[in-house]
């Protein structure tokens, strides 16, 4: 009997093998193209917090400033009541057409920018930088 189970789990290791499970695709490179600054800041909080989904709250965006911009209020929580959407974003893009590209955004008090002083704040920013390029 031993033998046996011994035979049929070295024939069937191979089969396993062969044929991984299909990998999720990320969220980045399914997400489409944000058209508003109120969007792309959404998108860049998500990226930032590895989220998902967020529940935000108040939205003021400025496109028509510039920067054009946007800053709001979120929560990771998609249960939380209005008054518990405290946590904030800040978001600057650069002028064009649609806001593709993150020129600064601050969170819990911490800015990001290509001219971060600090290398760990350069490198995230650098990050949300790269999954706002791939979006199709």
């Amino acid at each position: 009997m031993k033998r046996l189970f011994a035979a049929a789990l070295l024939f069937a290791t191979p089969a396993f093998a062969q044929s991984p499970p299909p990998a999720p695709r990320p969220a980045e490179e399914t997400a489409t193209r944000p058209q508003t600054v109120e969007d792309a800041c959404i998108f860049v909080a998500k990226s930032m917090l590895m989220a998902r989904d967020l529940k935000v709250g108040v939205v003021q965006a400025f496109p028509e400033l510039t920067p054009p911009g946007a800053r709001m209020t979120y929560s990771t929580r998609m249960d939380a009541e209005e008054a518990d959407i405290t946590d904030e974003i800040e978001c600057q893009f650069d002028t064009g057409n649609s806001p593709t590209k993150v020129t600064r955004f601050c969170m819990d008090s911490t800015c990001y920018a290509a001219d971060s002083e600090d290398h760990e704040d350069r490198r995230r920013f650098e990050e949300v930088q790269a999954l706002m390029q791939r979006l199709k």
